[in-house]
């Protein structure tokens, strides 16, 4: 073990190893006869995949989570650096390559499965009344697991960023970071403000028919069809989608797999980080337990943190950093004093809202299972495997609730199916739907062609938070949503407008020829408001509304004198050396759109920094 001697930069991701859930039978069954398929399929030459395996001995390879992945291709171009990643996950699952199964991932042993805690009227339509938080576990992180949508943000969002003091991250500033990290293909984009040789892909993924017919009703409905990733985003769009030539591109299939035999970079799998080591406010080493032993590593120059929005500021904790008072509670002697996890930003999302068509006009899921599909993603990279998880479109808009209208606060985000659609394999299962609810209102629709523009939240006034469980670092934090907190109920407000706006966009005239019809069964446990008025939305919200998995801002980028920063401009934490945290925690902002392409700049940006500052 003596390369761990001369480790220069130390990069962290943490994650949880445990067995698969058998409380999903049915679920497990239908994603191992998958599996079954895409090995026989290969084993008899039907198809061809490019998985190299991760085998320990050659201690050359590398993996990480969104920033991580592009944090440390970037760091291991420095070949006098020896740089050590610790991932407590493993190899990606097989099926993590196709973007249709998405949602099967998250009961397996790729997702961290993490709950939020009970709080009072909200998450009522969800078991135990807990919101659902899948991170993803093994190499690629969350990229692994997540439904593989290509958003920058807006430039209102960055130059926000910069404005709270922290010079280097404005617009113009990180334009060109975006760009390096992107190759571009759709059809439809604003070729100046693109990208089109970096590692990861924004494409154009499998559209159903109802997905055009949505693009087609915004656009009868007023709105300009737009690059949302270019000039401006205030618009409608075909999805674009982080997959190369009809596969997920993830952090470990974009950053790693080239760079994985790089003679400079050595990677431990199932290596799970209990503390960092940190002495005279100076961060030295990392303690973690891989089969059952505890080993130290010790760097010579950093510790590099990129271990997520949940799971960053817990190692912070529990290595000493943060409030006073919380690591007393648990025994833990306090380093250094810092708002560590006490700001947590995320997207609230309601996906009740659905439609029946009169035609096949969504996801054919049955379809999907043939293995003419499974032969023209692997060996064509089209096909219906291909579309991201059936989402479709993406529509940002502002609604009368904004009182900065070149501002947009609210998502729509059309899924060319529905909870109805499949208990077994969509939303209401990853997000852990009651079965009274899901058998009251949804069940009934089962087997009709249906559709949902899910509406999200973009810039939630409410704020949640993540706290310590317990000393033990196997032990999930605390996770307090803090959904729809805010004094004045502006969240919900804002919230029922965008419903009201997609329902408007689905019964404009596109739509007409598809008998276009809205699910109006009401949400078990609002029977009692009339449907459709807002009383009724708000109870619909308080139910079925879920964290849209965009985590951001547990160890928040800010100036000294900011109460709630963790870490500066340059990623460093506060009042401590050689440590940075190099993640979407770090993320000030709740930014207009998905965290996923954020979380890649954040590693880009990252690599910059710690390259300038030992050039």
């Amino acid at each position: 073990m003596y390369f761990l001697l001369k480790v220069s930069v130390i990069t962290l991701l943490i994650t949880r190893v445990k067995c698969e859930d058998q409380s999903n039978q049915e679920e497990l069954e239908f994603i191992e006869m998958l599996r079954r398929k895409v090995h026989r399929l290969e084993q008899n030459g039907e198809i061809k995949r490019d998985y190299e395996p991760y085998t320990e001995p050659q201690l050359k390879n590398g993996g990480a989570g969104s920033s991580g992945s592009a944090l440390v291709a970037r760091l291991s171009e420095n070949y006098k650096w020896k740089i050590l990643l610790l991932e407590a996950g493993g190899e990606p699952d097989i099926l993590a390559d196709i973007p249709l199964w998405s949602s099967l991932l998250h009961y397996t042993q790729q997702n961290w499965k993490f709950l939020g805690e009970k709080e009072n009227n909200v998450g009522l339509g969800f078991d135990g009344q807990k919101i659902s938080y899948p991170r993803g576990k093994g190499l690629g992180g969350s990229s692994l697991i997540n439904y593989m949508v290509f958003t920058r943000g807006a430039k209102l969002d960055y130059d926000k960023w910069a404005n709270l003091g922290n010079p280097g991250w404005s617009y113009n500033d990180l334009l060109p970071i975006f760009e390096r990290l992107e190759n571009c293909t759709v059809a439809y984009q604003d070729r100046s403000y693109r990208g089109h040789k970096g590692p990861v892909y924004a494409s154009t993924p499998d559209i159903a028919k109802s997905g055009t017919v949505f693009l087609d009703a915004a656009e009868n409905a007023g709105y300009q069809h737009v690059d949302y990733n270019g000039k401006t985003n205030k618009g409608v769009s075909l999805l674009q989608a982080n997959i190369k030539r009809g596969l997920r591109c993830s952090g470990e299939r974009c950053y790693i797999k080239p760079i994985k035999n790089r003679r400079n970079l050595t990677i431990r799998l199932h290596s799970h980080v209990t503390k960092i080591l940190i002495k005279n406010n100076t961060a030295y080493g990392v303690e973690f337990c891989k089969n059952g032993r505890r080993y130290t590593a010790y760097s010579s120059k950093e510790v590099v943190l990129s271990a997520g929005a949940i799971s960053s500021p817990q190692i912070l904790l529990l290595s000493g950093i943060g409030p006073t008072e919380q690591l007393q509670k648990f025994g833990i002697k306090p380093i250094h004093e810092l708002p560590v996890g006490q700001t947590m930003l995320d997207h609230p999302g309601y996906f009740g809202l659905g439609f029946t068509f009169n035609d096949s006009i969504d996801i054919d899921f049955t379809d999907a299972l043939n293995d003419k599909r499974f032969k023209q993603l692997y060996n064509e990279g089209t096909g219906v495997l291909t579309s991201a998880a059936a989402a479709n479109d993406i529509l940002f808009t502002t609604t009368p609730n904004e009182t900065d209208k070149s501002n947009t606060d609210i998502e729509i985000f059309y899924l060319a199916t529905h909870f109805s659609a499949s208990r077994r394999s969509g939303m209401a299962g990853i997000i852990h739907v009651t079965d009274v609810l899901y058998n009251y209102t949804y069940k009934p629709y089962e087997g009709q062609h249906v559709g949902n523009p899910a509406i999200l939240l973009l810039h939630p006034k409410s704020k949640g938070r993540v706290e310590l469980r317990s000393a033990n670092p196997f032990v999930h934090p605390k996770i307090y949503p803090g959904f729809f907190t805010d004094p004045g109920n502006e969240d919900i407000k804002t919230l029922i407008a965008g419903i009201r706006e997609a329902k408007r966009i689905m019964q404009a005239p596109p739509f007409d020829k598809y008998d276009a019809k809205e699910i109006d069964k009401p949400v078990y446990g609002c029977q009692d408001h009339t449907y459709d008025s807002d009383d009724y939305w708000e109870c619909a919200l308080r139910h079925l509304a879920s964290s849209v998995f965009h985590l951001t801002t547990t160890c928040k980028m800010g100036p000294a004198n900011d109460p709630e920063a963790v870490v500066d401009n340059n990623l460093r934490v506060h009042g401590i050396n050689n440590l940075r945290v190099v993640d979407a925690s770090v993320i000030p902002v709740s930014p207009t759109g998905h965290t996923n392409v954020p979380a890649f700049m954040v590693g880009e940006k990252g690599a910059d920094i710690i390259k300038t500052y030992y050039k």
